[in-house]
């Protein structure tokens, strides 16, 4: 043994073969033992009337277990015993514990009631791990939801951070502004009063209001009540202000605008020094609802007042970011201007008031751009801001209610070409102050500009006109989208829109089953047809190149696809119409000859396509181009063999054929080509080389 410990030291192979056998072995003798317990089990399923217990008695007299016995050196790899299993008399519930029931028993000490007994294998060297089952760690147990907070504890916490101050303090906002209102129109109504007393006791009011305010900003803890107090003074000054212009009539309409800016400003620098946007929302929100009622309505004078209100709060966006009170001040000119549009097309007569509306919201829109601006390198809200300034142009839209369809147009264009106009420019020209315009910000404001354009065109043109000018706006829109990266995708999806919208008109002007029959096409032809057909299949192939380019994938197949279809029905419809506007009855006829032609030259210029693209490219092109050629050989011979007669149909059988034959000579040479492109061949007798093209 001491040989042949010392061989294993000297031979790690050797060790490590001997104990692969010893392996082994045990896996023979497990395999026996399952092997055994299943006969057993099988013998007692067949003869269940046995007794146990006998059966138990005499296996534990004839088979006693063999103690196991200790190794203190490794043996020499011994034979697995044989597969082969002997009858057994212990029942399952008796048999000795195996080596994958009992962890702590050696795998190698089996029972002599199978088999020979196995020789005692010495441990392996080294450190043996431990197997154990893993106990599964128990979830932890979900914390008890805590109890619902009484309410009267939400009202004390609420009370403490100060917010049941705020919201009273707005209360009695509202309520000394309402009271101020009621001294104002009620009193006069009422006759309660002299005007002059009414008005110069709500200035000094207003004025004890602001200076009570002032005073109260220096007491610990009183900055609540100060804004709320000045904010009500400031309000109560602005309405008297708006009284004296509007109900007594004492100062003119520029002199009442010039107070009530400055009144208006007074509380807003208020504002700005306590760095309080809360003071500013009370400053301004109260004057929009509050406004009409002192004016008796709606009308040029309140808005021109609330457009003071907007320019007097511009600066406070100055190293302020204040997106709430920048909304309200630009609502406040922006929703009455809308309110006239909306008025206007509900029926109200506003046909003195559009010269002063176009210039009013010509205002409003530049101050909407122009405080954008200004806060765009410091705010947080870059695409709040742009569709704020954007939401400025709303009553636009509405102008062709208001005014007459030149000014309309005029004004639409005019602010379309100012916003596309400040998107370019601040694009291309960078400043240190105001730096790069963000791409969110040049694609909002670029949309609006598209949509003015649209609606310009629906107020400037009508019927067929319109349709030819959406086709064409949408083509100039998409071909724009291939110069400018920042708003390519915006570019590209207002003009699909707008073309959509212009192809959708055209088809319910001209539609597809009117080309069939000269009668309807008589009745339906002019040349807003034939140059809308020719924008529509002009738009439809520049924008599907765009999407193509910013795209890939399908999207790139269904824009062919889609441009193909269009471009045949803009052929065919162009073919027709100018036929039967050029010669009558007789040019439908040779309409249709050209529009087969056309099909079949388009057919050709996809192939053609193909030849220069490659992978998907080329296949969606050769595909194209094939299926054109067939539709083309059925309306040759389900259309026009029916329809035209005489020479029309002697023309285009030969026209068609001619070009067939010259475009299939022309591919199988261009395939011999593309095969071969440095081969040559010869005429047929001649000896004459034909370079391949």
């Amino acid at each position: 043994m001491t040989t042949s410990s010392s061989m294993f030291g000297r031979d790690p192979g050797v060790a490590t073969l001997a104990r692969i056998s010893t392996e082994f072995d045990a896996i023979a003798r497990q395999m026996s033992t399952v092997s055994a317990e299943f006969a057993e089990l099988r013998r007692i399923v067949e003869n269940p009337a046995v007794q146990t217990g006998q059966r138990s008695a005499e296996q534990a007299q004839a088979s006693p277990l063999t103690p196991p016995t200790a190794a203190s050196a490794p043996t020499p790899p011994a034979s697995p015993p044989p597969m082969t299993t002997p009858p057994m008399t212990m029942p399952m519930a008796q048999h000795p514990p195996t080596a994958w029931s009992s962890p702590g028993r050696p795998p190698n000490q089996g029972s002599s009631s199978y088999g020979p007994p196995a020789r005692p294998v010495p441990p392996l060297p080294g450190p043996h791990p431990v197997y154990a089952p893993v106990a599964q760690r128990p979830s932890a147990p979900r914390p008890p939801r805590p109890p619902a907070r009484p309410l009267s504890e939400r009202v004390a916490a609420a009370a403490e951070r100060g917010l049941v101050g705020k919201v009273l303090a707005t209360a009695g906002v509202g309520v000394t502004l309402i009271g101020i209102a009621l001294l104002l129109v009620l009193a006069a109504q009422a006759g309660v009063l002299r005007p002059e007393f009414r008005v110069a006791g709500g200035a000094v009011f207003a004025v004890a209001l602001v200076s009570t305010a002032i005073w109260l900003r220096r007491k610990s803890g009183g900055r609540t009540g100060a804004i709320a107090t000045a904010a009500t003074g400031i309000a109560a000054g602005y309405l008297d202000v708006l009284a004296a212009t509007k109900i007594y009539e004492w100062l003119p309409v520029v002199a009442g605008l010039a107070v009530a800016g400055a009144v208006a400003a007074g509380g807003l620098v208020l504002a700005y020094r306590w760095s309080s946007e809360h003071l500013g929302l009370l400053v301004v929100v109260p004057l929009i609802v509050l406004g009409p009622v002192l004016t008796g309505g709606l009308d040029m004078t309140l808005i021109a007042f609330m457009i003071v209100l907007a320019a007097a709060s511009a600066w406070v966006q100055w190293r302020r970011d204040w997106i709430w009170l920048h909304a309200v001040r630009l609502a406040a000119p922006t929703i009455p201007l809308t309110v006239v549009g909306l008025s206007a097309l509900g029926g109200t007569n506003t046909a003195h008031t559009g010269f002063q509306f176009a210039g009013a919201t010509l205002v409003v829109i530049g101050l909407g751009f122009a405080g954008a601006l200004v806060a765009m390198p410091t705010t947080r809200f870059r695409a709040v801001l742009a569709g704020l300034a954007s939401a400025t142009t709303v009553p636009v839209l509405l102008a062709g209610e208001v005014m007459d369809t030149a000014g309309a147009v005029a004004l639409q264009a005019a602010v379309a070409v100012l916003v596309i106009g400040i998107t370019v420019i601040c694009s291309v020209v960078r400043t240190e102050r105001l730096g790069p315009l963000p791409d969110v910000v040049a694609q909002i404001w670029t949309a609006t500009s598209l949509v003015v354009l649209f609606v310009a065109i629906l107020v400037c043109f009508d019927g067929p006109v319109a349709v030819s000018a959406m086709l064409g706006l949408a083509t100039v829109t998409s071909l724009v989208a291939r110069s400018w990266s920042a708003t390519s995708l915006v570019l590209l999806g207002g003009s699909t829109v707008i073309w959509g919208i212009g192809f959708a008109a055209l088809l319910d002007d001209m539609p597809p089953y009117v080309l069939a029959q000269a009668r309807l096409v008589e009745g339906n032809a002019s040349l807003s047809i034939v140059i809308g057909s020719l924008l529509a299949g002009a738009g439809a192939i520049v924008i599907a190149v765009g999407w193509t380019r910013l795209t890939a994938g399908d999207l790139a197949r269904v824009a062919y696809s889609a441009a193909a279809v269009v471009g045949v029905y803009a052929v065919t419809a162009i073919s027709v119409a100018s036929g039967v506007l050029i010669a009558g009855p007789d040019g439908f006829l040779g309409g249709h000859v050209v529009a087969t032609t056309c099909w079949v030259v388009l057919a050709g210029a996809a192939l053609a396509l193909a030849r220069r693209r490659t992978g998907s490219e080329r296949t969606a092109a050769l595909t194209g181009g094939l299926v054109l050629v067939a539709a083309a050989m059925a309306k040759l011979f389900l259309f026009d063999l029916a329809t035209l007669d005489g020479i029309f149909r002697v023309l285009v059988f030969i026209v068609t054929g001619l070009i067939l034959l010259g475009l299939g000579a022309w591919y199988a040479r261009a395939l011999q080509s593309e095969r071969f492109p440095g081969a040559s061949t010869t005429t047929p007798g001649t000896g004459t080389p034909l370079r391949p093209s």
